[in-house]
């Protein structure tokens, strides 16, 4: 176990305790900064891209299965994982209501993603079954973040209107 722990990337320990502390967060109510809320979304957006294109050859198969992870995620974004945007504020600061669904979320897909990276570097021999799971797991990451992404914009523009008088 040791010899495990001891081989984990050094950049894994601070991004698990901000992803924690930020998910954290959102279980409360909370108000902050549009460019704030998407600080986590755009971090497994960029990670759900760049670790499969880096770490596997992408075929049509492969590229199709992230595509059906992205969808799937999507989905899940547009029907239960859509923020709930209490008010807008003054330069661009958004009220949100408190829920476990960002940690469960987030913390799901990290300890997903980390296990694959763990198991590809212990199990060579599962290097395709793994290759499809990462892309999978990296492409459902991108469709839910996305697309809450999308709900959080799309909640704080439609707040943000000015009232029209009749």
């Amino acid at each position: 176990m040791f010899a495990i722990l001891t081989h984990i990337p050094v950049w894994v320990f601070p991004l698990f305790l901000y992803i924690a502390y930020m998910t954290l967060r959102a279980t409360r109510q909370r108000t902050a900064s549009l460019p704030r809320l998407l600080t986590v979304p755009a971090l497994f957006i960029v990670w759900g891209m760049t670790g499969l294109l880096s770490r596997h050859q992408v075929d049509l198969p492969l590229g199709l299965t992230w595509a059906a992870g992205a969808g799937l995620g999507a989905v899940v974004a547009l029907t239960i994982g859509k923020p709930i945007v209490l008010s807008v504020r003054e330069r661009g600061m958004v009220q949100l209501a408190g829920s476990w669904a960002p940690f469960i979320r987030v913390m799901t897909l990290f300890v997903a993603k980390f296990a694959i990276g763990m198991m590809s570097a212990t199990r060579p021999d599962l290097r395709e079954p793994l290759a499809t799971a990462d892309a999978a797991v990296s492409g459902f990451g991108v469709g839910v973040f996305l697309f809450w992404a999308v709900g959080l914009y799309t909640a704080y523009a439609a707040l943000s209107r000015p009232m029209i008088q009749r």
